[in-house]
């Protein structure tokens, strides 16, 4: 029994075998050979890097060939954010500059609107479905196609280039560049959090201290307009999620209740907007995780406010009547529920963090009560703008 449920049958064969595509070699070797001989490589990845053993060799192979690698929109980590290829979460100004780019298992790689590829750069597109055929309005390039699973592909692809010729000296002088470069956007998204400090707090500045909290455990976070990859480290795989491209209102919190279930041991994170956590049915939740035994720790970032739809029409119309308001019109959540009383009628651990001073220590409380006492948590942090 695993709180309750009866875990008896789990481990049995599938009823039904799955298919699993293979990579086709030919495209393989024009893949590696493309990526070998690129000046500017570039890699951008959203959804991961398969299993335990693929996550470790892509980490090798993009060290060993400097290929500065890009977590726009990540949905799933592929790389440790403080890998010295790790360049962050936007791909400019690599993407104007590179001459080969590996789209890897990414359904939106970049914003057309906004990044500029070059025009003869060649585009290699990675994953089970690589130019994603499911979605007709997507029309990123694809010069080159590699289909199957980044835990097939991933090594494959590696073990190819390992018998290419390489130029030591350059290598070495795009490696120094890169490590450069991610250390010192790693250095800036330090300095932005930072300076979040204060009443209310910044999206960056809760996720700087959370991920010092979580330092040193083994913890997965699974975001929904919560927290933010980059100015919260991450680096081990499965270590984080994101709400998937498809939307996913309320997704965060029913996601960290499966993973707890499936970890028992494991600390499990869910972040989310103050909007996020309505939509999640939360007495449904915190009723779950009391019945159930799950000790997930909750962290609302409260702006009172629907700062996706705020955010979106001010991206679209930046000029615009709405935009000059002093509220962007349906956007308000105010007055706000008091959120603790939701989670304290399933008895939850919970508080009101208002002044950043007290974030750190209202984490590591939450951690503590979370690991110790077995126990349900959440923190409603203010980030609502003044």
């Amino acid at each position: 029994m695993l709180g309750g449920v009866d875990t008896a049958g789990l481990d049995d064969a599938s009823s039904i075998a799955p298919s699993r595509v293979a990579p086709d070699p030919v495209a393989l070797a024009t893949a590696a050979k493309a990526l070998a001989e690129a000046r500017a490589p570039l890699i951008i990845a959203q959804r991961g890097a398969g299993d335990a053993a693929s996550f470790a060799a892509f980490a090798e192979m993009v060290e060993e060939w400097a290929i500065p690698v890009c977590s726009w929109w990540a949905v799933e980590l592929a790389l440790p954010t403080d890998h010295p290829c790790h360049v962050g979460p936007d791909p400019s100004p690599w993407i104007e500059e590179a001459d080969v780019i590996v789209i890897l298992d990414s359904l939106a790689p970049w914003w057309p609107d906004r990044h500029r590829p070059r025009r003869d750069a060649k585009v290699i597109n990675i994953g089970p479905d690589p130019v994603f055929s499911r979605f007709p309005v997507r029309n990123f390039r694809c010069d080159i196609a590699v289909a199957g699973e980044s835990e097939d592909t991933l090594p494959a692809l590696a073990n190819v280039m390992s018998h290419a010729r390489r130029d030591a000296a350059a290598l070495a002088a795009r490696r120094d560049r890169i490590a450069a470069a991610s250390e010192a956007e790693r250095a800036r998204m330090r300095e932005t959090a930072q300076a979040g400090a204060g009443a209310p707090m910044s999206k960056e500045y809760v996720s700087h201290c959370l991920g010092e909290a979580l330092e040193g455990l083994e913890s997965t976070v699974f975001s929904e307009l919560g927290t933010m990859l980059g100015p919260l480290p991450r680096n081990a795989r499965n270590s984080w999620f994101q709400e998937p491209h498809s939307g996913g209102l309320g997704w965060a919190f029913g996601a960290a209740l499966g993973a707890q279930l499936a970890a028992p041991d494991r600390l499990i994170v869910a972040t989310m907007g103050d909007g996020s956590y309505m939509f999640a049915n939360p007495t449904v939740c915190h009723q779950i995780a009391e019945a159930l035994e799950l000790p997930v720790v909750v962290l609302v970032l409260n702006n009172r406010e629907w700062g996706a739809v705020r955010h979106s029409v001010t991206g679209m119309y930046p000029d615009g009547y709405a935009a000059k308001a002093n509220e962007v019109p349906l956007t308000g959540l105010t007055p706000s529920p008091d959120f603790t009383l939701t989670a304290r009628a399933s008895r939850a651990h919970a508080e009101r963090v208002s002044d950043s001073a007290d974030l750190p220590d209202a984490l590591a409380r939450a951690i503590r009560i979370a690991r110790d006492e077995h126990r349900q948590v959440l923190l409603d942090i203010d980030t609502a703008r003044s």
